[in-house]
């Protein structure tokens, strides 16, 4: 077995290189290892590259500063994972460890620890992200989507919050920055998913659960393909460039005072500012709550504004009323925009 043979050649060949090892072991048998460019990092003056390298159904990960460090360092995981031991470079020692996750094999990455920085927030260290995508490759799992959740506070300083999403598991991250706060997602799906691992079965339910639905979707609106939307005509459109113009022209205090509001702060309440605009520029506000959940499981509303033309403005949330509280603050923002000197 290749395994097998593996263990020899590194208890005998302790100056050859990973790359070489694995070169030559695998080409006796009529094998060539592949080396797939995976990813690239960081600034462009300091870029971190991460390569694949597979034969057959095996496969493994390494990262580097160069591509030549990071094709080194993805075959000496595929040793390690191969051999259950530490393939060691320079000095020729073969150490024997426990035999290493079948489903998932970092060899950089063991325990992921949090810092508190200055702030008090608990801030990863090291490559989450990458870790994560490393592990939900390894384990055949789709990869990691994520999705900015809210963002609040003043502009210096700003609270971000970003979900991360992998199958119907979810995690979120809090932090100053967006980058802070993707960071300490990753990290907690990383951890639950090593806390809770799925099985093959779990996943292809509900890899199947999730195509049905995309394919459910796709039906509800096929039909739109076949619809005839018509356009503006002349008219219509000298009408919509008139009521923009009229728009920004029009006075009044709370519709002023609009511009000098931040729409992040979640102190306002948006569906009394909207209708005190409402109310002082003559229009109607009408709020329609759909009765179907978002993807994401959150509820959705409409608010009308009956503007001429009519503007319609989208909101969700995880109740009606912060639903129709996200439409307002929408509707609020188109009217800043329109309205904007």
């Amino acid at each position: 077995p290749i395994e097998e043979a593996l263990k020899s050649e590194l208890t005998t060949n302790n100056m050859k290189t990973p790359i070489s090892v694995l070169q030559e072991l695998l080409s006796r048998r009529g094998i060539t290892p592949q080396y797939d460019l995976i990813q690239v990092e960081g600034a462009v003056h300091e870029p971190t590259f991460r390569y694949r390298v597979s034969y057959q159904d095996k496969d493994a990960m390494g990262t580097g500063k160069s591509k030549k460090e990071a094709k080194h360092a993805a075959a000496k995981a595929l040793i390690d994972k191969l051999t259950g031991s530490i393939f060691l470079d320079h000095p020729a020692v073969y150490m024997n460890v426990h035999k290493p996750d079948t489903q998932f094999h970092s060899c950089r990455v063991v325990n992921v620890h949090t810092n508190n920085n200055v702030n008090g927030e608990e801030e990863p260290t090291g490559n989450p992200i990458g870790w994560l995508q490393e592990m939900c490759m390894a384990r055949r799992l789709p990869p990691p989507t994520y999705e900015t959740e809210t963002e609040e506070g003043l502009p210096h300083e700003r609270q971000f919050t970003i979900a991360c999403v992998v199958l119907n598991y979810r995690e979120v991250g809090e932090g100053k920055s967006k980058k802070i706060a993707k960071r300490q997602a990753a990290q907690r799906m990383w951890q639950r998913l090593q806390d809770q691992p799925l099985e093959p079965s779990q996943i292809m339910q509900l890899l199947d659960e999730e195509g049905n639905e995309e394919t459910g979707y796709a039906g509800r609106y096929a039909g739109l393909k076949d619809v005839c939307i018509p356009t503006l005509t002349t008219s219509q459109s000298h009408k919509v460039s008139q009521f923009h113009k009229a728009l920004k022209s029009r006075a009044g205090k709370t519709l002023q005072q609009l511009q000098n509001l931040s729409l992040c702060d979640r102190s306002i309440d948006f569906i009394r500012l909207l209708a005190d605009i409402a109310k002082e520029q003559r229009f109607e506000v009408t709020y329609v709550d759909i009765e179907e959940k978002a993807g994401n499981g959150k509820f959705q509303c409409l608010v009308q504004l009956s503007t001429m033309p009519v503007a319609v403005c989208h909101g969700s949330g995880n109740s009606i009323q912060e639903a129709q509280s996200y439409a307002a603050r929408n509707s609020l923002e188109y009217l800043k925009i329109m309205t904007k000197p």
